[in-house]
């Protein structure tokens, strides 16, 4: 999963704004809002510095994709929820730990994680073989690859009801919307077997395994299939 990360993030602010205290200034604000959309991406980080710095296209660590830091965000979040003081704490964590915890949930159906790392090094997930095999241009060559546009155009759609007060506008940004992501699944299937035949020989090695990684964590070495 890509850009798409940001939607929960999106949907999480909106949610939790009904228990925004009136008292919380505007940076405040600010940094719950950046908070809720960061947590989601801020997993994938290191592989942005990779790229720009290693050149390559893969994690360095796996602690990002684990359950136990969200878990331990969660229970930090429980620890001040009991103590009923620092209610700004409370909300600041509780984002934090729903944002990281949707971006595994989403990658589990995009291409896998290691939601059980360091007891198990397992990817868990339920995307086709050739995405787990392929990495990142196998799931942009595949149908699972549309579950993005449609999360970031849901994401506009309900943007655009809540913000567009002008009912042309809404129902001409509803059209716009809708049309767009019909005619972008359209052509993505239509060229599908063209996609994945062209980047079926870049993305497979001379004995037909996908191209493997090493991603090491202190003194655990895990192999990510990419």
């Amino acid at each position: 999963m890509l850009v798409a990360h940001l939607v929960p993030g999106y949907f999480i602010t909106i949610q939790s704004k009904s228990r925004w205290q009136p008292n919380w200034t505007v940076r405040q604000c600010a940094l719950l809002r950046l908070a809720a959309l960061g947590s989601t991406i801020a997993p994938d980080l290191d592989v942005v510095y990779n790229v720009i710095f290693h050149d390559f296209f893969n994690h360095s660590t796996l602690w990002t994709h684990s359950l136990f830091p969200y878990i331990s965000i969660l229970f930090i979040w429980w620890i001040l929820r009991q103590s009923r003081r620092w209610p700004y704490l409370q909300m600041l964590a509780w984002l934090i730990a729903l944002g990281g915890i949707s971006h595994l949930l989403l990658d589990v159906v995009a291409h896998g994680t290691p939601l059980l790392y360091p007891l198990l090094v397992t990817m868990v997930g339920v995307p086709p073989q050739r995405v787990v095999e392929g990495g990142v241009w196998a799931y942009l060559t595949d149908p699972i690859f549309l579950f993005e546009p449609f999360l970031l155009t849901l994401a506009a759609i309900h943007w655009l009801l809540h913000n567009a007060h002008d009912q042309r506008v809404r129902i001409i940004g509803l059209i716009i919307l809708i049309a767009g992501l019909s005619i972008f699944t359209t052509s993505f299937l239509l060229l599908l077997p063209v996609l994945q035949e062209t980047i079926t020989g870049f993305i497979l090695l001379p004995d037909g395994l996908g191209s493997v990684h090493q991603a090491t964590d202190g003194l655990i070495t895990a192999t990510i299939i990419h």
